[in-house]
């Protein structure tokens, strides 16, 4: 992974914004990608189409990148949507319950630190070492899982 403008903590915070349309375009991949296709053009028993091993298949096999929209007409690849999805949502978990799960879901909707704060009955700089302090969680979890290197 070469080195991004704004670091890493910046590259994956990226994804945090951008997770309900990786999630989304994960499952119209899973769900749109030849459901209804038989196949079997051969003759013999080994010709045979299975949809259902078919689809199992579709669903084992991890998706190598997905598109998602990021601005009128301009689209992204994403690759390894499934480990974003896992880093995005074992951040979440491990914080849910809490001040700092809730200050997640403020930022990564995109309300404003001010009214974060003032929800929350917090400072600004207890809001940014929340935040700081679950970016590097995600870091931690995006190198665990191979999206990302330290160096």
């Amino acid at each position: 992974m070469g080195t991004r403008k704004g670091g890493l903590t910046a590259y994956i915070e990226k994804r945090f914004y951008q997770y309900e349309k990786i999630k989304r375009a994960v499952w119209e991949a899973r769900h749109d990608s030849g459901a209804n296709k038989t196949g079997g053009n051969g003759s013999g028993h080994a010709f045979i189409s299975d949809p259902t091993a078919n689809a199992a298949m579709r669903e084992s096999m991890p998706l190598y990148a997905v598109n998602i929209e990021v601005g009128k007409n301009e689209v992204e690849t994403v690759k390894q949507p499934e480990k974003w999805l896992k880093v995005i949502e074992a951040t979440y978990g491990n914080y849910m319950g809490g001040i700092v799960g809730d200050l997640l879901k403020y930022r990564y909707n995109g309300e404003t630190y001010q009214k974060t704060c003032m929800d929350l009955h917090i400072s600004s700089s207890t809001y940014y070492q929340m935040i700081t302090e679950a970016q590097q969680y995600a870091l931690a979890c995006a190198c665990q899982v191979g999206l990302v290197k330290v160096f």
